[in-house]
């Protein structure tokens, strides 16, 4: 498995397919790699569906804390924190 500095480029590339992307994220997941999924939410270029599935990952390793972090986060797009609303 790739490292999490390496899944989190193969996100952010914008000319990677989306399922490499959303594989990624799923990975990032698997490593409970917490810091990098809340950077790819946080991150507004980075497309919304991505973001999303950032989120769920979240919610399935059980980072309570920084989904909380996300809700609270006015800079974030309103539907994306709700969905981070525990």
């Amino acid at each position: 498995m790739p490292s999490e500095s390496a899944l989190f480029r193969q996100i952010v590339t914008k000319s990677a397919p989306r399922e490499t992307r959303r594989e990624a994220i799923r990975e990032l997941g698997q490593l409970e790699a917490v810091a990098q999924l809340k950077t790819v939410i946080q991150t507004n270029g980075i497309h919304g569906v991505f973001r999303r599935d950032a989120v769920t990952e979240l919610k399935e390793i059980g980072a309570f804390q920084a989904l909380e972090t996300i809700a609270k986060d006015r800079a974030v797009d309103t539907a994306i924190r709700e969905q981070a609303r525990i």
